[in-house]
C-alpha cells in the first residue's frame, strides 16, 4: 500500500536514552491527571469559575484519543518541571483552536515552551496573529522565529503538528505535510539546551504579557490532545493514519460552556455571552422569523480585547439561544485588527446586511466600515457570516483613528448611514452618508453636533449614534425621532444622551426640538451602548444596552464572565412630545409565580404578608402617591438589615433615589438620583436578577447598577415609609423564570 506525505507522519523513537526521556501529554481525563501528576513533577492551572472555591475547573472533553482538555484562553496552562528534552527531538501533537491570540507585544501564544528560568534559553511552538505557527529559539536576550507564509493553523478543527529537530535541520510538518525546513547552526542548538533549571510549560508562553495579578496573555484557545516529545532517530518509524482525526466534527466540544459558573452574581433572565467578557449588544436584526442581537466579545477571557462579534438569536427578543462567533479578525488587508460595533439592516433583495467596524493598523486610518451579508439566507439561525469589502472611509475633516460604529436607516427610497466620530475643536459628531443600494454611500456632511462650549460633557468623539422614529405609545405615527449617542474623549460624560427631533429631508441634517441633550439612564455608567432598530412586526423603536459590571474588588478571573446586556426597552413619544420608555412586554414570559398583586392595598397587611417573600430573581410594580415622606421598598435586605438596597421617592430632591447599605462594599458608591417631572404619582417597575437591578421610573427615566451582596440571608423585600399612608395604590411582585440557555445550529 503506497502512503501520501499528507495521510502518514513518521515519528522517531529512541526506547533507551542516557541525556532524555520520552515524554507523553495524553490529556485522558482526570484519572489520567491524578496519575499523570504522581509521575512527574507537574502543575495543571484553570480558574475556578467560581467566587465560592478557588479549585480549579478543568474543562476535560470526551474527544480526541481517549480525551483532551480545553484551554480556555486565559487561564489554563501546565508546567512540568525537570524535563530533559533531546537536542535531537520529535515533538508532535494536536491542537484544535477556537480562537487566534493577537500576539501582543508581538509573543507567541506558546503551545510549548520549553525555558531555563534562570538563563532565557530554550524554544518556544506556538501561533502568532490569526494562527500562524512559528518556532522560536530563545538565544540569551536575543530571539530566532523560523515561519513562514504557509503556516497557518485553522480553527474549529483539529490540526496536527509535527516539529522535528536534529543537528543541522528543523523540519516542521501540518497536518502531514511538510511546509517549513530549515538549517540550524550548532550553536543555536548549544546554546538553547545550555541553560539551567528548565520547566516545560503548555499552553502559555513563560514570559507572557499581562495586566494586574493574575491576567496573561500569549495563551492557547482551543482544545490540545496527544503531545509527545522523543528523540529522534530515524532508524525506528511509526505510520499515522491521520484521516480519522482530522475528519471530526468538534464543534461542540469547542464552545465556551455556559453552564461552569459557580457565584451568585451572573444574571439569569438577561441576555449574556456563553462566558468571558461582552461588550455593547449591537446590530439588531429580524429576518425570517427570527431575532438577532450581536455583541462585542473576547472569546480569550473576561477583560477587553481581541474583540469578535459574539451572536444570539430569539423568537421573542427574550428567550435567547447562542450561536456561533459570526465575525472574527482575519489575515489580510479588510480587518486584521478589530471587528468592532456597527448594526444591521435587511437591504436590496431582502439581503441581511451587518455593517461592521473593520480594523486594520496598517492603514493610516485604522477605523473603517465594511460589510457582511450571510453564507446562507435560507438558514433561519444565519450562523454563518460572509465578509465582502470596504464601503466607506473616514472623511478628512475628522479625527484621526475615530471614526466606528454605523447605524443604517432608511427614509423612503434613500438609505442613509451615520458614524461616530468628532472633529478637532469642534466636539463629537454623527457623520452622514447617503446610498441607493446600501452598498455605494456617498459622504454629505456632519448629521449633527452640539456647542462643545456650551456642553463640554458632550466631549469630543460620539461613539454608537442611533437613529430611530417615535410613534406614540398605541402605534401613531409621527415624524419624530430620537437620536442617541454616547460622548467620549476630553470632558466627556460617558452615558446615553439623546434628542427628539426632525429629519430634514431638504439639508439632510437632524433637527432637535431643543438644543440640549438629555441623559437618559441615571445609574452612573450602568446603561451604556446602545443600539436599535424598527421591529418589523410592531413597529415599535426598540433600544439594546450593556448593563456595565461595576466590579470593583470582584475576581473576574475567577468569575471567568464580566457583564451582560440589559433589557430591550420600548420607545414612544408622549402626548406632550417627551421621550417615554418601559421594558419590552414580552418580558412578561418569564414571569414564574405571583407572589404579591393588589390595588389599593391595606398597607399593614400588605407589610405582614411580606414578611413571607425573598428572592434575588424578581420583577416588582410599586405605584404610589407622592407625599411628604420618603417612599418606595427595599430588596435584598439581610435579616439583620446590613445589607440593603433601598429604592425610594425623595420629596425634597423630586427624585427616585436608589441607595444601599453595605459593609466592605466592593467599590466606591454614592446614592443615584434621578429626577421627575411634576407628575402626582409615582410608577416603579423594578428588576432584580441576581447582581442586576435596573428601576425604570414613570416611563420617562430609568437607573441601572449592581448589587454584589454575599449575605445568604440578603433577599427580603419590604416597604419604606408609608407610615402616614393606609392604602396602596398598587403592588405586583413576580418570581422570574431563567432563560433556558442553549446552542443553536444551521435550521437546514
Amino acid at each position: 500500500m503506497n502512503f501520501t506525505p499528507k495521510i502518514l507522519i513518521f515519528l522517531i523513537f529512541i526506547i533507551n536514552s542516557l541525556q532524555a526521556q520520552n515524554l507523553d501529554v495524553d490529556f485522558d481525563g482526570e484519572n489520567w491527571w491524578n496519575t499523570f501528576q504522581k509521575d512527574h513533577q507537574a502543575h495543571l492551572y484553570n480558574a475556578s469559575y467560581s467566587l465560592k472555591t478557588k479549585n480549579p475547573k478543568l474543562l476535560w472533553k470526551s474527544i480526541g484519543s481517549g480525551g483532551s482538555l480545553l484551554f480556555d484562553g486565559y487561564s489554563t496552562y501546565m508546567e512540568i518541571d525537570n524535563v530533559k528534552i533531546p537536542r535531537k527531538f520529535n515533538l508532535s501533537l494536536w491542537i484544535a483552536p477556537r480562537a487566534f491570540d493577537n500576539a501582543i507585544d508581538n509573543k507567541l501564544a506558546a503551545i510549548i515552551d520549553y525555558n531555563s528560568k534562570k538563563d532565557s534559553l530554550g524554544f518556544k511552538i506556538g501561533l502568532l496573529k490569526h494562527g500562524q505557527l512559528a518556532i522560536q529559539y530563545g538565544v540569551g536576550k536575543n530571539e530566532i522565529r523560523f515561519m513562514n507564509d504557509r503556516l497557518y493553523l485553522q480553527k474549529n478543527v483539529w490540526n496536527f503538528v509535527n516539529v522535528m529537530q536534529d543537528s543541522q535541520t528543523l523540519r516542521v510538518l501540518l497536518n502531514g505535510e511538510e511546509l517549513l525546513n530549515e538549517p540550524l547552526t550548532g550553536s543555536t542548538i548549544d546554546k538553547q539546551f545550555s541553560g539551567k533549571d528548565y520547566v516545560l510549560t503548555i499552553g502559555r508562553n513563560s514570559n507572557a504579557s499581562g495586566f494586574g495579578r493574575k491576567f496573561k496573555f500569549n495563551m492557547i484557545n482551543g482544545i490540545l490532545d496527544d503531545v509527545s516529545i522523543r528523540p529522534l532517530n530515524d532508524s525506528n518509524k511509526l505510520k499515522i493514519d491521520l484521516h480519522p482525526r482530522l475528519e471530526q466534527d468538534i464543534t461542540n466540544y469547542l464552545r465556551l460552556d455556559y453552564t461552569k459558573f459557580d457565584d451568585d452574581f451572573r444574571p439569569n433572565y438577561h441576555a449574556i455571552a456563553p462566558a468571558h467578557w461582552m461588550n455593547e449588544p449591537h446590530a439588531p436584526l429580524y429576518f425570517n422569523g427570527k431575532y438577532h442581537l450581536f455583541y462585542q466579545h473576547n472569546p480569550f477571557g473576561p477583560y477587553w480585547g481581541q474583540i469578535h462579534w459574539g451572536h444570539w438569536v430569539s423568537d421573542d427578543m427574550v428567550n435567547w439561544k447562542h450561536a456561533d462567533v459570526a465575525l472574527a479578525p482575519e489575515k489580510g488587508d479588510l480587518d486584521p485588527d478589530g471587528i468592532w460595533s456597527g448594526s444591521a439592516y435587511v437591504g436590496p433583495n431582502d439581503t441581511p446586511m451587518l455593517f461592521y467596524t473593520a480594523g486594520n493598523d496598517a492603514k493610516a486610518e485604522n477605523q473603517y466600515t465594511a460589510i457582511a451579508v450571510p453564507e446562507d439566507k435560507s438558514d433561519k439561525n444565519l450562523i454563518s457570516w460572509k465578509k465582502t469589502a470596504i464601503i466607506v472611509d473616514k472623511p478628512s475633516e475628522y479625527l484621526h483613528n475615530e471614526f466606528r460604529d454605523p447605524f443604517v436607516f432608511k427614509i423612503e427610497s434613500k438609505y442613509y448611514m451615520i458614524v461616530g466620530s468628532g472633529i478637532a475643536e469642534k466636539g463629537g459628531a454623527a457623520v452622514l452618508f447617503e446610498s441607493e443600494d446600501a452598498k455605494d454611500w456617498k459622504y454629505l456632511h456632519p448629521f449633527y453636533q452640539t456647542d462643545p462650549i456650551k456642553y463640554p460633557y458632550m466631549g469630543g468623539v460620539w461613539e454608537l449614534p442611533i437613529f430611530l422614529p417615535l410613534n406614540e405609545k398605541d402605534g401613531t405615527v409621527t415624524n419624530k425621532y430620537v437620536l442617541m449617542v454616547l460622548p467620549l474623549r476630553e470632558e466627556a460624560d460617558v452615558e446615553v444622551f439623546y434628542w427628539i427631533g426632525s429629519f430634514d429631508k431638504e439639508t439632510k441634517k437632524f433637527i432637535p426640538d431643543q438644543e440640549k441633550p438629555t441623559l437618559l439612564d441615571y445609574g452612573d455608567f450602568g446603561f451604556t451602548g446602545q443600539s436599535g432598530l424598527v421591529d418589523p412586526k410592531t413597529n415599535r423603536s426598540i433600544v439594546f444596552s450593556i448593563a456595565q459590571g461595576k466590579f470593583g474588588n470582584i475576581d473576574t478571573y475567577d468569575m471567568g464572565w464580566a457583564h451582560n446586556a440589559g433589557l430591550p426597552i420600548n420607545l414612544w413619544l408622549s402626548k406632550d412630545n417627551k421621550l417615554n420608555f418601559a421594558p419590552i412586554e414580552e418580558l412578561n414570559a418569564l414571569r414564574d409565580k405571583t407572589l404579591v398583586s393588589c390595588d389599593n392595598c391595606g398597607i399593614s397587611k400588605l407589610k405582614n404578608d411580606m414578611k413571607n417573600i425573598i428572592g434575588d430573581q424578581l420583577e416588582i410594580l410599586l405605584e404610589f402617591k407622592k407625599g411628604k415622606e420618603k417612599k418606595g421598598v427595599i430588596v435584598r435586605k439581610s435579616n439583620a438589615g446590613n445589607p440593603q438596597a433601598m429604592i425610594y421617592y425623595d420629596p425634597s430632591l423630586n427624585a427616585v433615589v436608589f441607595d444601599k447599605i453595605q459593609d466592605n462594599p466592593e467599590r466606591k458608591f454614592k446614592p443615584l438620583i434621578a429626577p421627575l417631572s411634576n407628575k402626582e404619582n409615582i410608577k416603579l417597575h423594578i428588576y432584580l436578577d441576581k447582581s442586576m437591578i435596573e428601576i425604570y421610573i414613570n416611563d420617562e427615566v430609568s437607573i441601572t447598577d449592581r448589587i454584589y451582596f454575599t449575605n445568604s440571608d440578603a433577599k427580603n423585600i419590604e416597604l419604606m415609609g408609608f407610615e402616614d399612608d393606609r392604602k396602596l395604590r398598587k403592588l405586583q411582585i413576580w418570581s422570574m423564570n431563567s432563560i433556558n440557555w442553549e446552542y443553536v445550529n444551521p435550521s437546514n
